[in-house]
């Protein structure tokens, strides 16, 4: 019976030791710099627009030199847009933000030309007075700047693209101060396999508690199946009897 209940304990415990670390959790990272650029790919070669400062994206991967992020997914009005950063540029956040991004509509002043493609090879003309959900901002070679963002054209048909920094009226994106600690990630050794956010951690710390607990499940089952001294003894008080007769 004692058996029965140490071995039942033994199954408790390992049913309990493995949900203590949750790799799934929604992990966000902070701009924390006025340069951060969000690519399109991981080889971080084709470049989309710089992230506001002070704002945030949804970590959902991590690899050896780049972290997968999605941005603007808080609103299901709104198309999100996922693309690569840096693993540099991370800089995880213990809690879930209140504010994700900056919620700034910017009005075209004048006829203009978007730009649908990061090439700028597709264009669609964008009448006066057509709104822009601002998403970043784009600088070219040569340092002419464009705003990227959801164009709503006054036609009411919509486009996401590249708009001349001087086809809209004057704007000022809305501060996010920087105030709340972030956390710092180690850096990762090189390799091409992308891990989920947090899991480089939360596995090690599964691995130590499955190691400790197989160590005292080892030790009761050996306390428990050992063999007996006082029946060695006995058997061979027994044998010795048997012979003596």
């Amino acid at each position: 019976m004692k058996k029965f209940i140490a071995l039942f304990s033994i199954i408790i415990l390992f049913n309990f030791s493995s949900p203590l670390v949750k790799a799934d959790d929604v992990r966000y990272s902070r701009i924390i710099s006025s340069d951060v650029v969000l690519y399109m790919d991981s080889s971080l070669t084709i470049p989309w627009f710089t992230l506001p400062l002070g704002y945030y994206v949804k970590v959902l991967s991590i690899n050896a030199s780049t972290v997968k992020v999605e941005y603007k997914g808080d609103s299901q009005s709104k198309p999100s847009v996922k693309g690569y950063l840096s693993v540099d540029n991370l800089s995880l956040c213990e809690e879930i933000p209140q504010t994700l991004s900056p919620n700034l509509v910017l009005t075209v002043n004048q006829t203009t030309l978007l730009y649908k493609d990061v090439d700028f090879s597709l264009t669609e003309t964008i009448g006066q007075n057509s709104t822009v959900d601002f998403y970043g901002v784009f600088e070219k070679n040569g340092g002419n700047k464009y705003i990227y963002g959801l164009v709503t054209a006054s036609s009411g048909d919509k486009y996401v693209g590249y708009l001349p920094f001087s086809s809209v009226y004057e704007f000022t994106v809305p501060s996010l101060p920087i105030e709340e600690e972030t956390e710092s990630v180690p850096t990762l050794e090189s390799s091409s396999t992308e891990m989920p956010a947090n899991n480089y951690l939360g596995e090690t710390l599964q691995l130590v508690i499955i190691i400790a607990v197989s160590l005292v499940a080892i030790s009761i089952v050996y306390v428990l199946f050992r063999p007996s001294k006082t029946k060695a003894r006995d058997e061979v008080i027994s044998l010795n009897e048997f012979d003596d007769e």
